[in-house]
């Protein structure tokens, strides 16, 4: 069963990085659409399908913590209809590329946490893992993406998890975007090859300077 799981989170630590790169070289604020492609390439539906398969063999505590973190952002499309709404939706709001990276960077850093687990035979510890402790929530960015209805039942929910459960949580801060954008900036600074981040790092630095 651990080897198993091991090749699933191996096969979603690769296409992660894969589509990330993807992702990013489509994203709507500079993505030319002269080449006919208006639904965005076909290859990141692919992509989302086999990441949300992958995710799903690996079981219901990292759903949920990959989530909490924001894999339902990163990957919010996995059919032509969805990429045209959400991309609509990033254009009218003019969301900034960055805030994938930040959260790209928060997925990595939990496929690192599972990779420990699943080497030193302690899954079972890490589903025993509430889906917030060592986390920072993809609701810090609800002032971009979600209505006041959905940041409501957000702060509630997070009430709730304050008051029955007992852990050691990164504290929520809210989002500011000029600091973010400044973090992402200075990805490329990272250690390349030896970082867990080093891809998100190279494609940070490859987007920085398409747009810069």
């Amino acid at each position: 069963m651990s080897e198993l799981l091991k090749d699933k989170l191996q096969k979603l630590k690769n296409l992660e990085n894969e589509y990330f790169k993807v992702f990013n070289k489509c994203y709507p604020t500079f993505y030319d659409e002269s080449k006919g492609a208006v639904f965005g390439p076909s290859e990141l539906y692919k992509m989302a399908i086999e990441a949300e398969y992958l995710l799903a063999c690996l079981g219901r505590t990292a759903i949920n913590r990959m989530n909490y973190l924001g894999f339902d952002m990163l990957f919010p499309f996995n059919n032509p209809v969805d990429w045209f709404t959400w991309k609509t939706f990033i254009k009218e709001n003019s969301i900034e590329h960055t805030v994938y990276f930040s959260i790209s960077i928060r997925l990595a850093t939990e496929i690192k946490r599972m990779e420990l687990h699943l080497e030193n035979d302690a899954w079972n510890e890490y589903c025993e893992l509430s889906e917030h402790e060592f986390s920072v929530s993809k609701s810090r960015y609800s002032e971009l993406f979600f209505d006041e209805g959905h940041e409501d039942k957000e702060n509630s929910e997070r009430s709730n998890h304050a008051q029955n459960v007992q852990n050691i949580h990164i504290g929520e801060i809210s989002y500011n975007k000029k600091t973010e954008e400044k973090a992402v900036s200075n990805l490329d600074k990272l250690e390349k090859g030896t970082s867990i981040w080093s891809n998100i790092a190279n494609a940070a630095s490859t987007i920085a300077k398409a747009t810069g």
